[in-house]
């Protein structure tokens, strides 16, 4: 049935004839996750522009990014990779039909998240410096289901 499949689409003749098109979707590589690329697989939630809210999540949004390029600066826990870990349950970037969420908490001193809902809450804070130890603290203390 497959072959009978295949043969319909012509998609071996395809392969054949365009070899370099068909590799990224069917040959796994393995490639290192930067700050850029896991910023862009999180979808932020802003309140409504010219708002507080939208001014203090402003402030907080480029606490993040600049969390992300200490992470991959970093040589010590954690590391980049436990980002995605801690939003979505994977350590490297997620299939396109998963959108992790960022949002942003009032009241809270430290991240959550939930792998369910693939998001990331991240506290509102004064400082990068209060905001780094909080994120550092938050996802050293909450592996992905025990898993190394």
């Amino acid at each position: 049935m497959l072959q009978t499949t295949l043969a319909t689409l012509d998609f071996v003749n395809a392969l054949e004839q365009h070899p370099s098109l068909f590799f990224p979707f069917m040959c796994y590589t393995e490639t290192k996750l930067t700050a850029d690329a896991v910023e862009n697989i999180f979808q932020v939630q802003l309140s409504q522009p010219g708002s507080t809210n939208r001014l203090e999540e402003a402030r907080v949004l480029s606490y993040w990014r600049d969390y992300l390029l200490y992470l991959e600066e970093k040589e010590a826990s954690p590391f980049l990779e436990d980002v995605p870990m801690f939003g979505t349950g994977l350590k490297e970037v997620p299939p396109a039909a998963i959108q992790p969420q960022l949002v942003f908490q009032k009241n809270f001193q430290f991240p959550m998240a939930n792998v369910c809902t693939n998001t990331i809450k991240i506290p509102i804070l004064p400082s990068y410096e209060e905001f780094q130890a909080a994120m550092d603290y938050g996802m050293q203390n909450s592996p992905g289901f025990g898993l190394p």
